[in-house]
């Protein structure tokens, strides 16, 4: 009895003690909680683990960056607070020691405001806070386990996700990942990822979470690319001006710019596809910042678990480890800014002279003078936005500009050029000559312009005798002087001239012929002086230019004659016409020497000519008889002997030796003198026989050369009637005209006869003249001797023939008839041809210029024909109308002589023009008309000028045309050019040449395609033309197209010539093509089925209707667009194939070349796939006692590597089928994540509180696949099991006892049991149940001294269903009556309460309290032994507490 007493006094002590420590340690733990914890450090692997092994977990001792290290190490280690279940806590302080139950104070985030910067160069403090927080984000988050084995599936995938969280929290607390999260090299140190050894049994799964993890981090704070993470840093872009507003586009690179809103002061700011097109109507006064704040961004919390001390190499290890997710701003910026604009002046010149221009500048309050420099520029900085108005000061030497208007945008440049142009004024020569001949001419005009500009440039006349100088630099002193001037003329002075803007300058230049004059001498070519009777005087000379005779000239006394003057040439003759008396006419041509290149003067005197002639020489011969002739027998004087000299020397004596002789007569009489020169001879008898008398002396004409003077002496001489007979020269017909006059001269005299007539008048006449029939009788019988009849005038028609016609009186007839023979009078047409031939040839920047001008033109025939019976007047037709006379071809000087033509009327018909000229058809009508009887060919002269053949030059263009693209319609014909080039050398007159493939002209087509070139070119030019601009949607064609210009004959004036034999030139547009291919992005297999359209470059609207073509991609896989033109396009999807999620990329294509094929590959992706698994750590149901994390594992298949997506989820409620609320907002969660491969899985994890749920509730996860902000995926069925969490409530019921009473009797303290049992509670969960005692009477507390009497107990439930004890003591002496206690208890978590039973009438809950019986006196007292048994135990349970303490201790080291 006594034992049981003290058995029962011990536990009693024992229990009293449990019970107050348990008190104590609920109060110190109640206070310490926010404060302290207790280290908990589990290793692995455990036993039991089919992987175990001290090696291939562990690792080798590493040092750091930033100082840390960590010694070697068999295990992998976790580590928690406070409890073997507890939630996961992550080492912050690598190599530094942490035991199980050393103690820890809690901190929160602010324990990073003094993180050491040396311990972590890399980052900042609050960049390790955020990243922590963010790898707790989407690292591991659950709680520790001592039961994990590697070979459970499940276990081993936590153990990998934790360790690799781990490993991120490591790699950023030394400094392994920068601020954008990447990793950095460890610069010599050992990297943390050598912490997992290539052996380690979880290797593979741990780096699938650590890329995954570190991944989701870096997308986490991924922002657009066009951002930095500081204003200080962000980039600064500049607004520009589109006419209406200011505006900034930014493209961003890395896919998120839709996970962000963007904001700024003023501004507008819009997404479209990947840009983000930022607006302003008005330009802000300083540069502001645009924010850009991620959507719905969360991290989780941090919770530091400290010892105090955070270094390398000092105190334990700290750890840290989640909280409640809280908003983690991600914020990127930028800098914009709308500059001023500028103002430039551009100034470009004619001569270069581009500095020192004043300009002024006015508008937006600005009026302001600058002056270029720096090479003709100027920029005014700093003006405000707005119009403005540039002016240029005046300057003389050039044409006045225009004012310019221009807009100054903000933080641009606008750029104004001025482009001066030389004042310019043209001026005209107008070309005068004595000959007419104006064409061609050449004038140089050179000098210094106005602007300093040296100026000499060249110009030729025209037909009209018109050079016209273009575009002429004003000036004052310039020189115009003739150049090349032909040798005809004297060269004309040099004239000054002034141009002047905007006029025309007249000046004139006349050309003189250059003249000469020529003195003929003429004389004997023996003696130099005249002998016998001649005489140099009287001789007719003729002038004669080629042929032709001009003029005629006698010579004076002395032989001489002086021409007047003529227009030098050298074809200048001096010819005799006829002899002076008693000479031979000299046949030779004296050549003048007037060539015009000899003298520079206008009159010149040639050097004289000298005109040798021969005397005429005749003999005389005797026969001498000594009768009279009555005895008609004949007597030879042998002997006789005669003087002969000339009778003007009075006597042989004084006669020169060449002017006498001595006859004396042979035996038959006869004597013969040797030749004397011309005149009249007397001759003498000096001698004859004796007894006869001497012949009187008589005289004898010597008068025509090589004539024998015959005279027979003797007496009775003979005598006849003179006929005179005038005849044609050529028919021999009697010339029947009246009035032709004859001398008739005694030749042995020297004597004119003269006779007498009676009738009409007596009369003595010595010139007789024929009658109307052509002849004349002599009135009177000439004596014996010889005679002669000189013509003194002529018919008409007919030339003089002056020369004598001798005849004799011998006595053979009694009527001797003289025939006077003359050559009717002819006459010479003289043709001359002149016309424009390609004169010149002229570059000017690189174009050339013909240069036409009327020159002598050779090869032209002309036929001439009578105009009418030609009869001459001895009536002989000698050209029937119409009868070719001659036909005469132009030599080289433009001249064409006839024969010599009979007196008349003629038609001069050209029938043959030269080469290259159109045949001048105008016939013209000449007439020879009778110059006179001195003038044996007569001359006229007709003028002819050609018109040269051209040509019209042209081509037709086509442009091919493309409907579906509205191309050809649209003026593209304007923009093409061709230039007509030479295909070989062509050669001017003047030596001048343009080049093979020299450029004559450039010509548009017109809005018809047709060019007609200006360009004037002459006969035989071998051109061609070639395309040189078109439209940028055609092929530019290089092809050459021949345009020769052949002589079409004399018959065409224009000539068609059309290159490409007159067909249309056609442009081919340049097509291109481009070939698509759709693939699947998974398995590269094509995709049939496909639509797509091609739009218009900036097209906006991607539909089937605004595109211009669309095409479907085949079995291959493979789409064609086919004849795509030349330009910019784009390509988009526009219905995707079954299965496949659209393709929302916009293609942008260009074709450039002709036949080029633009390939491009389009990825489409199967329209994604997701299943969910919720769970709460691995759970399909939980108790409503925490805050749980429910995980729904997404699966998910077809997704884009690489590509940002978004998990959105939401609980729901299964028995409302609405959404799941916690204090009235619902629960949700979203993940982004970056999918490393199209298939694969993501948490996502929701966090609510369950303790606020009341009633048994299934959650069920319906979530929500997302791109760019566009819904993919969808998975939200609630009835799907696997989509399902069950929530079960907590249930508390408790039985009430004293010593297992349910009514006692009150003895001093009294101690309420009260069982509480527990449904529905989370294991390894701490819980506390708090109970108040109720007075079942008043339904009040019960109160004790005053004071409610209270209890409670904190336990960790070990099981989901069980029963804690809960103890109410108290002083039982204050109970004076009956009392029915009710326990009232509230079960509590973490300070929530989930559970109560508090009914006032339930009887398991009721202890009836009895007060005692009035007391019994004592007999003994054993309190003290009860004392020292109690102390002895609580002694025995310190030891043993301490013991186990030890001994766990070193377990967790051996597991370390």
């Amino acid at each position: 009895m006594k034992n049981s007493f003290l058995r029962r006094s011990v536990s009693l002590l024992l229990s009293i003690f449990i019970c107050l420590s348990t008190i104590v340690g609920v109060a110190l733990t109640a206070s310490a909680a926010s404060t302290t914890g207790k280290a908990i450090v589990i290793g692995y692997p455990r036993n039991g683990d089919t992987n175990y092994s001290t090696v291939t977990w562990g690792h080798d001792e590493l040092h750091y960056m930033g100082g840390w290290m960590c010694h070697k190490g068999r295990y992998t280690t976790f580590y928690t607070m406070n409890s073997y279940k507890g939630n996961i806590c992550y080492c912050i302080e690598p190599g530094r020691p942490l035991d199980t139950g050393l103690v820890f104070t809690q901190k929160d985030e602010d324990f990073f405001d003094n993180f050491p910067e040396e311990y972590n160069s890399t980052i900042s403090a609050d960049d390790i806070k955020l990243f922590l927080g963010r790898i707790l984000q989407y690292g591991y988050t659950g709680q520790i386990s001592d039961s994990w084995k590697s070979q459970n599936a499940e276990d081993a995938d936590t153990m990998s996700k934790a360790f690799a969280t781990q490993l991120l929290v490591w790699e950023t607390v030394v400094g392994e990942r920068d601020e954008y999260f990447n990793h950095v090299t460890s610069n010599g140190y050992n990297a943390i990822l050598e912490q997992v050894r290539g052996d380690h049994p979880l290797k593979n799964g741990i780096m699938n979470y650590y890329n995954a993890i570190a991944s989701a981090v870096q997308q986490h704070t991924k922002m657009p690319s066009f951002l930095s993470r500081t204003a200080g840093k962000a980039q600064t872009v500049e607004l520009s001006w589109d006419g209406s507003r200011y505006c900034a586009e930014l493209t961003d690179n890395n896919g998120v710019i839709g996970n962000f809103n963007y904001s700024v002061p003023g501004m507008n700011c819009v997404v479209s596809g990947n840009k983000l097109i930022i607006t302003s109507n008005s330009a802000p006064t300083d540069n502001v910042t645009l924010t850009a704040e991620k959507k719905s961004s969360q991290r989780r919390g941090l919770i530091i678990w400290s010892d105090g001390a955070y270094q390398p190499g000092s105190g334990n290890q700290d750890t840290v480890t989640f909280g409640q997710q809280v908003d983690d701003p991600v914020k990127g910026y930028i800098n914009l800014k709308v500059s001023y604009g500028s103002a430039k002046i551009v100034k470009v010149s004619e001569d270069g002279k581009v500095d020192g221009i004043t300009f002024r500048i006015q508008g937006e309050g600005i009026d302001k003078t600058v002056k270029t420099a720096n090479g003709g520029v100027f920029q005014l900085d700093n003006l405000k936005p707005g119009a403005y108005t540039v002016t240029e000061a005046e300057y003389e030497q050039y044409e006045p500009q225009e004012v310019r208007r221009i807009t100054v945008i903000s933080g641009q440049v606008t750029t104004v050029t001025f482009s001066n142009k030389l004042r310019r004024g043209d001026l005209t020569v107008k070309k005068t000559a004595e000959d007419g001949l104006t064409g061609g001419m050449k004038f140089r005009l050179y000098g210094t312009s106005l602007s300093g500009i040296e100026v000499n440039e060249y110009a030729v006349t025209d037909k009209n005798g018109v050079a016209t100088f273009k575009d002429v630099l004003i000036g004052t002193g310039y020189i115009l002087e003739e150049i090349d001037t032909p040798l005809r003329y004297v060269v004309p002075d040099k004239q000054t001239a002034a141009i002047e803007w905007n006029k025309v300058t007249e000046k004139s230049f006349d050309n003189i012929l250059k003249k000469f004059n020529v003195t003929v001498t003429k004389s004997d070519s023996r003696t130099g002086l005249p002998q016998g009777d001649a005489s140099l005087a009287g001789a007719k000379y003729g002038i004669y230019k080629g042929n032709q005779l001009i003029d005629t000239y006698t010579t004076d006394a002395n032989g001489s004659f002086t021409t007047k003057y003529y227009i030098c040439g050298d074809d200048w003759t001096i010819r005799e016409i006829s002899p002076s008396e008693g000479y031979l006419i000299n046949t030779e041509s004296l050549h003048i020497g007037a060539e015009a290149k000899l003298y520079t003067v206008e009159y010149n005197i040639a050097n004289p000519l000298d005109s040798y002639e021969d005397i005429i020489k005749g003999k005389i011969a005797i026969i001498k008889h000594c009768d009279d002739g009555s005895t008609k027998i004949e007597t030879p004087e042998v002997g006789a002997e005669f003087e002969v000299y000339l009778k003007s020397a009075g006597s042989y004596e004084n006669a020169k030796e060449t002017e006498r002789d001595i006859l004396v007569c042979d035996e038959h009489g006869f004597a013969e003198s040797k030749d004397l020169p011309y005149g009249e001879y007397t001759v003498r008898q000096i001698k004859g026989w004796d007894g006869k008398e001497l012949l009187a002396p008589f005289t004898v004409f010597v008068s025509e050369d090589g004539q024998v003077n015959r005279f027979l002496i003797n007496n009775a001489p003979y005598t006849a009637l003179i006929e005179i007979v005038k005849k044609d020269a050529e028919t021999g017909k009697i010339i029947p005209a009246a009035g032709i006059g004859f001398k008739v001269r005694n030749a042995d005299t020297g004597e004119y006869i003269v006779q007498h007539i009676n009738y009409p008048t007596p009369t003595d006449i010595d010139i007789y003249y024929t009658d109307v029939s052509g002849k004349l009788m002599m009135p009177e019988k000439l004596p014996y001797g010889n005679y002669e009849i000189i013509e003194q005038c002529t018919a008409y028609g007919y030339v003089l023939a002056s020369a004598p016609i001798a005849f004799k009186v011998d006595g053979e007839k009694t009527v001797v008839t003289v025939e006077k023979f003359n050559m009717p009078q002819k006459g010479i047409i003289c043709i001359s041809k002149n016309g424009e031939i390609f004169f010149s040839a002229v570059e000017t920047d690189g174009v050339y210029s013909l240069v036409f001008a009327d020159k002598n033109l050779a090869g032209a025939t002309y036929e001439i024909t009578a105009a009418e019976d030609i009869i001459t007047p001895d009536g002989t037709l000698r050209y029937a109308k119409d009868m070719v006379v001659d036909t005469v071809i132009t030599d080289e000087n433009s001249v064409a002589e006839s024969k010599a033509l009979y007196l008349g009327k003629y038609t001069v018909r050209e029938t043959k023009a030269p080469y290259g000229m159109v045949l001048n058809g105008t016939p013209k009508t000449v007439e020879l008309t009778y110059a006179g009887e001195t003038v044996e060919v007569t001359e006229t002269a007709a003028e002819f000028y050609n018109e040269r053949q051209k040509a019209a030059l042209s081509l037709a263009k086509i442009l091919g045309r493309d409907e579906t693209f509205d191309i050809g319609d649209n003026g593209e014909i304007l923009s093409v050019q061709f230039g007509l080039f030479a295909a070989e050398d062509l050669t001017a007159a003047d030596g001048s040449v343009i080049p093979k493939d020299g450029l004559l002209e450039i010509a548009n087509c017109d809005e018809n395609g047709n060019i007609t070139f200006k360009t004037d070119i002459p006969v035989g030019a071998k051109l061609y033309v070639r395309e040189i601009a078109a439209d940028e949607h055609y092929v530019l064609s290089d092809e050459k197209y021949p345009m020769a210009f052949d002589y079409a004959g004399q018959d065409t004036a224009l000539v068609e010539i059309t290159a490409n034999g007159g067909e249309a030139i056609r442009n081919e547009l340049i097509y291109g093509s481009v070939k698509g291919l759709k693939i699947d992005r998974e398995t590269e297999k094509p995709i049939v089925g496909a639509k797509f359209g091609l739009f218009r470059s900036g097209e906006t609207e991607f539909t089937a209707e605004s595109a211009i073509l669309t095409v479907e991609s085949g079995e291959d896989g493979v789409f064609t667009f086919e004849n795509i033109p030349y330009g910019d396009w784009l390509i988009k999807e526009l219905q995707s194939a079954d299965g496949y999620l659209a393709n929302e990329e916009i293609y942008p294509v260009s074709i450039a070349e002709n036949e080029q094929t633009v390939e491009i590959t389009v990825v489409n992706d199967r329209i994604p796939e997701i299943k969910t698994t919720a769970a709460v750590n691995g759970d399909k149901e939980v108790c409503a006692t925490e805050v749980f994390t429910l995980t729904d594992t997404v699966s998910y298949s077809h997704l884009i590597p690489g590509k940002e997506y978004v998990l959105k989820g939401a609980l729901m409620d299964k028995n409302t089928g609405k959404a799941f609320t916690e204090n009235g907002e619902a629960v949700t969660a979203e993940t982004v994540f970056t999918p490393e491969a199209p298939n694969g899985t993501v948490t996502v994890s929701f966090t609510f509180d369950s303790r606020l749920i009341k009633e048994n509730t299934s959650l069920v996860v319906f979530e929500t696949l997302y791109k760019d902000g566009k819904e993919l995926a969808v998975h939200a069925d609630i009835e799907d099991e696997d989509q399902t969490v069950k929530v079960t409530v907590p249930e508390i019921g408790t039985k009430a006892t004293v010593n297992g009473e349910k009514s006692v009797t009150i003895k001093g303290d009294i101690t309420i049991e009260d069982t509480v049992s527990y449904k529905n509670l989370t294991v390894g969960k701490e819980y506390t149940v708090k109970g108040i005692l109720m007075d079942k009477a008043t339904g009040k507390p019960f109160l004790v001294n005053g004071k409610e009497v209270t209890s409670e107990i904190t336990f960790t439930a070990e099981k989901k269903d069980g029963e804690i004890t809960v103890r109410f003591t108290f002083d039982g002496s204050k109970v004076t009556k009956q009392t029915d206690i009710v326990v009232f208890e509230t079960l509590y978590r973490d300070g929530v309460e989930i559970a109560a039973h508090a009914d006032i009438k339930d009887g398991g809950q009721t202890v009836t309290l009895t007060p005692p019986a009035p007391p019994v006196p004592q007999t003994g007292d054993n309190s003290n032994l009860g004392f020292w048994i109690g102390l002895g135990a609580v002694a025995l349970g310190g030891i043993v507490a301490v013991v186990i303490i030890r001994v766990k201790s070193r377990k967790d080291e051996d597991d370390e």
